[in-house]
């Protein structure tokens, strides 16, 4: 949810500035946006332990590794091979099979409280739009998706290990609110992808992002502004009919730079048009 490959290929990068020296990725999820960004340095940031524990990995183990643990899970437990895209895998009882194989590895994963963070990504490739998401018993509950591990999937990882494996960046598992500005300078870079205040998704559920969080995020990207620190902001000022006003008084206020993306459309979950009007916020 909110990944940022389709707002890269609008362009969403080439209104970053040029010759970054470090680059900090404030809510990285996927990280998508670091490993496309040319910069000296990286931090790489998500208050999510889980999203940690994927960039620990990809630093910790090569990618072979990886790519061969996933595999022989699908052997070991029958998982799918084969897309079984809704509406056209005819063979329904071969999706139910498949399913069984999914709820039996993460019945599996969340006996054993999770230990094991290379099984852990594996399920996301088999889950719902190959997203995670934990119950309140810290159980990995996400349903089965529709999707298997694909040759793509394996030049991502090859991808990721390089980029994570880089002595030039670093991961952090923290919470933005605590973002030094003061030790960062006019070469410096933030790039802030928060939860949009007038959405709902598996990572703003029950109030996963209240207006107190807003309101920080303003307040940081001002004090940024104030230490002559560049930033940009991916966010949305209206979706599903919702407008965010309060984000948009917030840049009328402050007289930020607003971009749009013309004719792009964002799909939620795969699942139908969501007339997201998503924007770059920037103070330069």
């Amino acid at each position: 949810m909110g990944n940022k490959k389709k707002l890269i290929n609008k362009g969403l990068i080439d209104l970053f500035p040029k010759d970054i020296n470090r680059f900090v990725d404030l809510f990285a999820g996927s990280a998508v946006v670091s490993m496309n960004v040319e910069a000296k340095k990286y931090l790489v940031n998500d208050v999510d332990t889980h999203l940690y524990d994927l960039y620990s990995m990809f630093k910790v183990f090569s990618d072979g590794a990886i790519i061969r643990h996933i595999e022989g899970r699908i052997d070991e437990y029958g998982l799918a091979r084969e897309r079984t895209k809704r509406n056209e895998f005819k063979d329904k009882e071969k999706i139910e099979v498949y399913k069984a194989a999914y709820m039996k590895l993460r019945n599996e994963f969340n006996k054993n409280e999770g230990a094991n963070v290379l099984d852990f990504y594996t399920l996301m490739f088999y889950s719902f739009s190959q997203q995670f998401r934990f119950n309140g018993k810290g159980e990995f509950n996400m349903p089965c998706g529709n999707d298997c591990f694909s040759e793509k999937n394996k030049e991502y990882i090859v991808n990721g290990s390089k980029f994570f494996k880089q002595d030039n960046v670093k991961i952090n598992n923290g919470d933005f609110k605590k973002l030094g500005v003061e030790k960062l300078n006019k070469d410096d870079f933030v790039y802030l992808d928060p939860p949009y205040f007038n959405t709902t998704a598996t990572y703003n559920e029950n109030n996963g992002w209240t207006e107190d969080d807003e309101d920080a995020l303003y307040s940081i990207c001002e004090r940024l502004n104030e230490n002559g620190v560049k930033f940009g902001m991916s966010n949305v000022f209206e979706n599903k009919g919702v407008k965010n006003q309060k984000l948009i008084d917030w840049c009328e206020k402050n007289n930020w730079n607003v971009y749009t993306f013309d004719k792009f459309t964002y799909m939620a979950c795969g699942k139908g048009n969501s007339n997201a009007k998503e924007v770059f916020i920037t103070n330069y």
